[in-house]
């Protein structure tokens, strides 16, 4: 008997495929859950990055404002401190009590742009500069730019003052001071290279300036004219320059028809061609015999060789124990001439007033000789400030030529002081009359150059005689070279800094490093 036999369905391929199908899903990974910390550290960082940039950001504007505020905030970057003030400078910003104007003519892009005078490789954005450092300094100064084109009601207000662009108007309601281009910049050529040379004077200039327009008084000086004076605006532009620096205000007089200004300490007689009449002279002795004004007052005459005879101011000079000789002094001594001028003559200053430590090389060109009458006579004293050596002599017309060839030496003096006291009150004051033999002193040659010190001493004489020396009047020039190669940076550089690595670069950077971190994170 057969047994029953089950049939067995063959297995085939298509038959196992939902079976491993099932197999699958069943070993398939489960999902991973909704990862709320990544998404956190990731939005954490993207606000931290925003908040960043933005901070930096932030803060170039608020630099930038306050750079602007406050200019002393801006680096000084040039190699002589131009856009720095000196401390002396200041000092008197500092000391201004007076609401004070600084008018800077000209528009605000010429003066940043060193526009102004361009050709010249003049730097006037210092200008800018350093009135703005004055102004940081005391809230009662203040700087405006004048555009003459876009103000001219300012420019014709103030028509006396000729402003055109480039000066500085500084302003008090007790008076003003206009600043030039020369009182600002100096051009000089190198006596060794004989290139041209630039220097800056504006720290100074805008110092004494500020200074004398805060003063209660300021000594003034008159020159007279109306004699065909040998000295005049032509040839004393050095010279009023000089009074300009040392604050004085600079009159002129003509003597024939009009009184001495009020307020004159010092009259100025530049080297007359003509005599004076007996009324002129008399109004110089009432000016020395005022016993009211309580001021130190002074005379001060130059003299030329071939200026003429002058007998009525050559007897008000004697009055005060001064005559002045025919000829003109020379040197046999090589060694006390300048330039190879025999009548360039070496001199050497009194050692009882002025300078404590003396004054190196002082030349008094083409001199008349002078001499002291007497040393003190009816209250009035005399004495010498300019002298040569003993190895000088006098050339007159006269001279013959063996006379010249072994002249007959000895010390000549070139400059002199005479002086009384007056009593005005409880004070006493100084009536003076100061005489040179040389009207070349004063002339632009030798009181710009820099290798005699006549400049200075000039300097010192008018601020002894009129009793300003160490008191009022604080300011000395500086010229500082400008046109050096040692300059930190350029224009060019410093527009590289501040805006392309400050303003661009950084926060350009900060931003990408704040990407890539946000990248990395984010597929954490």
């Amino acid at each position: 008997m057969e047994e029953n036999k089950e049939i067995q369905t063959p297995v085939t391929q298509e038959s196992q495929k939902p079976q491993e199908a099932k197999k699958e899903k069943k070993q398939k990974a489960p999902k991973k859950p909704f990862n709320f910390n990544k998404v956190k550290r990731g939005g954490v960082a993207t606000l931290m990055t925003v908040l960043f940039v933005a901070i930096v950001v932030a803060l170039n504007v608020v630099v930038s404002a306050l750079t602007d505020r406050f200019p002393s905030m801006n680096i000084d970057l040039t190699a002589q401190g131009l856009n720095t003030l000196s401390e002396q400078a200041l000092e008197i910003a500092r000391g201004v009590e007076n609401e004070t104007s600084i008018y800077l003519i000209g528009a605000e892009e010429n003066y940043r742009e060193n526009t102004i005078y361009s050709n010249y490789g003049l730097e006037y954005s210092q200008v800018a500069n350093l009135a703005e450092r004055m102004q940081e300094a005391n809230s009662k100064i203040h700087v405006e730019f004048i555009d003459p084109d876009t103000d001219p009601q300012f420019i014709s207000d103030r028509a006396e003052d000729y402003l055109t662009t480039g000066k500085v108007l500084v302003e008090t309601e007790k008076r003003s001071k206009v600043l030039t281009v020369n009182d600002l910049f100096s051009l000089q050529q190198d006596e060794t290279t004989y290139q041209t040379v630039g220097y800056s004077m504006v720290d100074s200039a805008l110092a004494g300036a500020l200074e004398m327009v805060n003063m209660d008084e300021v000594p003034v000086l008159t020159i007279a004219t109306g004699h065909d004076e040998i000295l005049s605006s032509s040839n004393l532009t050095a010279f009023e320059t000089l009074l300009g620096s040392q604050n004085f205000d600079v009159q002129e007089v003509d003597f024939m028809l009009e009184e001495i200004p009020a307020e004159t300490q010092i009259l100025l007689i530049p080297a007359p061609t003509s005599d004076y009449t007996d009324e002129e002279i008399q109004r110089l002795r009432d000016f020395l015999e005022d016993e009211e004004t309580a001021k130190d007052l002074t005379v001060m005459v130059t003299c030329y060789p071939s200026q003429g005879e002058l007998p009525k101011l050559a007897g008000f000079l004697e009055e005060w124990g001064v005559q002045v000789e025919p000829g003109i002094v020379a040197e046999t001594s090589s060694s006390r001439v300048v330039v190879a001028q025999s009548s360039y003559v070496l001199v050497d200053a009194a050692e009882d007033i002025l300078a404590e430590d003396g004054y190196s090389r002082l030349v008094s060109p083409d001199s008349s000789p002078l001499t002291l009458l007497f040393e003190s006579n009816d209250g009035i004293s005399t004495r010498a400030l300019w002298s040569t050596r003993d190895t000088a002599y006098v050339i007159t017309e006269d001279t013959t030529e063996a006379e010249a060839a072994d002249p007959v030496t000895s010390q000549q003096i070139v400059a002199t002081q005479s002086y009384r006291t007056v009593d005005v009150g409880e004070e006493s004051y100084t009536r003076n009359v100061v005489v040179f033999g040389s009207s070349y002193v004063f002339t632009d040659t030798f009181l710009n150059a820099s290798a005699f010190d006549d400049r200075q001493y000039v300097t010192d004489l008018l601020q002894y005689v009129t009793a300003t020396d160490g008191s009022s009047i604080t300011v000395e020039t500086q010229a500082v070279q400008t046109q050096t190669y040692d300059v930190g940076a350029s224009q060019s550089t410093i527009m590289l800094l501040g805006l392309g690595v400050f303003t661009i670069a950084i926060p350009v950077i900060i931003l990408a490093v704040g990407l890539v971190i946000f990248l990395r994170r984010r597929h954490m």
